[in-house]
C-alpha cells in the first residue's frame, strides 16, 4: 500500500508539471497585450478577480464532497476531496480534456472508503448539475437571443456525418454490452433515490452559483478594460457568457474549452459590445481563469496542512 501511494504520489507530480508547462504555453499563446495592465487599479481589480474565481473553484470542491456524499453516503474529509478536486482541475489544461477526470480517482485511491465507479458516478452527476444549471441561467436571461444564433448556425454536412457515426457507435455498444449498461442503469437509478427532491435542488442551486461566479468574472474583467455596462445589460451578457461557455464545455478535445468559448464569445457580444474590448477581455478573462485556477490549487494546498 504504501509503495503504491508513493508511485501515485510521484505520478501526480507529474502530472503537475504537465499541467503547468500547458499553463505557461497556454498563456504564451493567448498573445496577451499587457499595456492593458498599465494601471494599478486595473491590476488590483483583475488579482481580484482570479482570487473570486479561484475560491469559487475550492467551492466547486466542497460541493463535489457532497456529491459523493450523496452518491455513496460517506462523509469523506474535506481536506482530502477539496485538494484532489482542485489538483485535478488543473490536468483539464493538459490537451485530451480526460486526465482532470482520471486524476479525481485519486480520492478512492488515498481513501479505500469509496470506489472508483461510485467516484466516477458522482463526477457524471456534477456534469449532469452544471449542465441543467447552465441551460437555466440561459433560458432565464437571453431565451430569444440563444434561439436566434443557435439559428444562424450552419453545420456542414461532415459534422452531421461525425455526429451520426457516433450516435450508431453507441447504440452499437448500448446493444454488444446492454446486460453491463442493463447493471449501470439499475445502479444509477439505485444511487438516484439518494437525492431527495431538496437535494436535488441544493445541488442544482449551488452548481449555479458556482457559474454565475464565472460569468461575474467576466462581466468585472470586460469593466476593467473599458467597456461600459449598464445595469440592464448585465443579465444579457452574463446570459451570452453562459451560452458561449455551454458552447465551449460539450466541444469534444478542446482543453478547458479553450479557443472555442472566444470565438463564440466574439459572435454572440461583437455586435452588441465593442469589438476591441470583447477581443481584449475574452482573452484577459482566458488569463485570470487560468490565474483563479493555480490559486485555488494553491488555497487547497494550503488547507490540506491546516490540520482542521
Amino acid at each position: 500500500m504504501k509503495h503504491s501511494k508513493k508511485i501515485i504520489a510521484v505520478v501526480g507530480k507529474l502530472l503537475m508539471l504537465a499541467s503547468f508547462a500547458f499553463i505557461v504555453l497556454q498563456v504564451v499563446r493567448e498573445d496577451v497585450d499587457f499595456s492593458i495592465l498599465a494601471s494599478l487599479p486595473v491590476i488590483l481589480g483583475l488579482f481580484l478577480t482570479a482570487l473570486a474565481f479561484g475560491g469559487s473553484i475550492v467551492f466547486a470542491g466542497l460541493n463535489y464532497r457532497w456529491l459523493i456524499g450523496n452518491v455513496t453516503g460517506v462523509s469523506l474529509e474535506r481536506r482530502l476531496v477539496v485538494r484532489v478536486y482542485c489538483t485535478s482541475n488543473l490536468y483539464k489544461y493538459i490537451p485530451g480534456t480526460v486526465m482532470y477526470l482520471i486524476g479525481r480517482n485519486r480520492i478512492a485511491l488515498e481513501t479505500q472508503k469509496v470506489s472508483h465507479a461510485q467516484i466516477a458516478l458522482a463526477t457524471a452527476m456534477e456534469g449532469v448539475f452544471i449542465l441543467l444549471s447552465a441551460v437555466v441561467i440561459v433560458a432565464v436571461s437571453v431565451h430569444e437571443e440563444a434561439v436566434f444564433y443557435m439559428r444562424q448556425v450552419d453545420v456542414p454536412g461532415f459534422v452531421w456525418m461525425i455526429i451520426g457515426g457516433v450516435l450508431l457507435a453507441g447504440l452499437l455498444l448500448a446493444v454488444v454490452f446492454r446486460r453491463r449498461l442493463g447493471r449501470g442503469l439499475k445502479k444509477f437509478s439505485d444511487t438516484m433515490k439518494n437525492f431527495s427532491l431538496a437535494t436535488k435542488v441544493k445541488r442544482l442551486v449551488t452548481a449555479m452559483l458556482i457559474l454565475v461566479v464565472l460569468a461575474v468574472t467576466y462581466l468585472v474583467t470586460l469593466v476593467l478594460l473599458g467597456q461600459r455596462v449598464t445595469p440592464g445589460m448585465v443579465p444579457t451578457i452574463v446570459g451570452l457568457y453562459m451560452l458561449s461557455w455551454l458552447v465551449g464545455f460539450l466541444t469534444p478535445g478542446a482543453a478547458g474549452g479553450m479557443g472555442i468559448r472566444e470565438a463564440v464569445l466574439l459572435m454572440f457580444l461583437g455586435g452588441y459590445l465593442d469589438t476591441g474590448v470583447v477581443v481584449s477581455s475574452a482573452i484577459m478573462h482566458r488569463v485570470v481563469c487560468i490565474v483563479g485556477d493555480v490559486f485555488a490549487y494553491g488555497i487547497a494546498l494550503a488547507y490540506s496542512k491546516t490540520g482542521k
